[in-house]
């Protein structure tokens, strides 16, 4: 028997990103779970290193399917996502019932497994969702380094301020950018040469 899970998944190489903005480098969501799923992977080994209580299995887990509700019901751009109260509540049914069915494409045995990956409460919560947006926050200084910067200066600016206010939750992602920001947009020459760190 064949299920179907996997080959669904995949196709979030399909879903197009920031649909409203001309891209230099086109995103797929795909592609923006894998940048996701590094980040939560540096900054959820940051937080156990200094002694948080992580599980980061589910912190990683939680990383592959966070929006692969989207296969189903599309990438919806933030400003109309969260247009009113009532429409969040809408597409947050929505996207629970994208995840449900889903969820119905996996073996029974592994159904129950791969459904509480959908969910993080606590610290991992707040210290994942910054790891999303700082992500999206790498994706406009790539545009803007490419030279677009009329269409992402502003997202940056935004992503910017948000970041900032992150940094007070959760000292991984500021410990984060603080090693790995300035390596975003710059040439690989650039990005060979190490420097000598401490931890």
């Amino acid at each position: 028997m064949s299920y179907g899970f996997i080959g669904l998944a995949m196709r979030q190489h399909l879903i197009r990103r920031w649909s409203l903005m001309r891209c230099v480098s086109p995103e797929s969501v795909l592609e923006h779970t894998a940048s996701v799923t590094m980040l939560t992977l540096i900054a959820g080994t940051i937080a156990r290193e200094r002694g948080k209580v992580i599980d980061l299995e589910r912190l990683m887990g939680h990383a592959v399917v966070h929006d692969l509700s989207e296969v189903l019901c599309s990438d919806i751009v933030t400003p109309v996502k969260n247009a009113t109260p009532a429409l969040r509540a809408e597409f947050r049914k929505l996207e629970d019932a994208a995840e449900k069915q889903l969820i119905g494409t996996l073996p029974d045995s592994l159904q129950d497994p791969i459904q509480s990956y959908f969910e993080l409460e606590g610290y991992e919560e707040t210290l994942f969702k910054a790891c999303d947006v700082y992500a999206a926050f790498i994706k406009c200084k790539l545009e803007i380094a490419a030279g677009n910067s009329a269409e992402f200066q502003q997202a940056f600016d935004t992503l910017s301020s948000t970041l900032e206010a992150l940094k007070g939750e959760c000292e991984e992602i500021e410990i984060l950018d603080d090693w790995f920001g300035g390596s975003i947009g710059v040439s690989v020459d650039q990005l060979m040469a190490r420097p000598e760190m401490t931890f």
